[in-house]
């Protein structure tokens, strides 16, 4: 009986180290800025590209996860040279892009809810405690008013409940899986995350490199199709 139970405890011990190998632990700790920007406060209608939609209902909400090195690489030099994010020595990886608000019908991004209210620029003891998913005080502070405003009363509603789902998820080590496609990315995932389905997850590639991942949810946080 009891070389039964130690084979058991063994064979468990075995699949535990299995299930996670392939998992990067979600960044708890991270390089600082020296100095925060001292003005990085959002104002939509300065932007010509962008609309405001504050009178659809949330229907659901989908996490935006973004590959760094992919972002970075889209960017000139000059403009890598002034993002944080892109210096070699910092070494981001899948940060988190945004939470998303979700209309229930949508034939068009402009159908979702988005800039649905101005709100004062966020405070630098804030912007610290996140920095690690979202390495940015400008990127912070246009997904809290782009899209958190259509949903969440304040920032700190905002960020915790970003915070909440981005560490729920096992991450794939994706820097070290060899030419990964859309369909070995979302797999990763599926394997190391049992409770997510396959409907509640998209890969989206640019070039054949790795550009953002959405995971959606419903407004109780629970998994759901996108």
């Amino acid at each position: 009986m009891g070389s039964n139970l130690i084979a058991v405890v063994c064979l468990l011990a075995f699949m535990a180290i299995c299930c996670t190998v392939d998992a990067a632990p979600v960044n708890s700790s991270c390089p600082l800025p020296p100095k925060l920007g001292s003005t990085y406060d959002y104002d939509w209608k300065s932007k010509p590209h962008e609309w405001s939609n504050p009178n659809v209902k949330t229907a659901s909400l989908q996490l935006a996860l973004s590959w760094s090195p992919t972002y970075c690489a889209s960017l000139s030099k000059g403009e890598r040279d002034q993002q944080f994010q892109c210096k070699p020595s910092n070494d981001f990886g899948l940060i988190v892009h945004g939470l998303w608000p979700q209309a229930s019908r949508a034939s068009s991004v402009k159908d979702h809810p988005r800039n649905c209210r101005n709100e004062k620029q966020l405070n630098a003891t804030m912007i610290k405690r996140f920095f690690c998913m979202m390495p940015g005080e400008y990127l912070q502070q246009s997904e809290w008013e782009k899209h958190g405003t259509c949903y969440f009363a304040t920032a700190t509603d905002y960020f915790t409940t970003v915070e909440k789902l981005y560490k729920s998820l096992n991450i794939p080590d994706i820097r070290a899986m060899k030419n990964p496609t859309a369909t070995t990315i979302k797999d990763s995932f599926l394997k190391l995350n049992p409770k997510l389905p396959s409907s509640s997850i998209k890969v989206i590639m640019e070039s054949s490199r790795l550009k953002e991942i959405d995971i959606c949810y419903g407004l109780n946080l629970q998994f759901a199709n996108c």
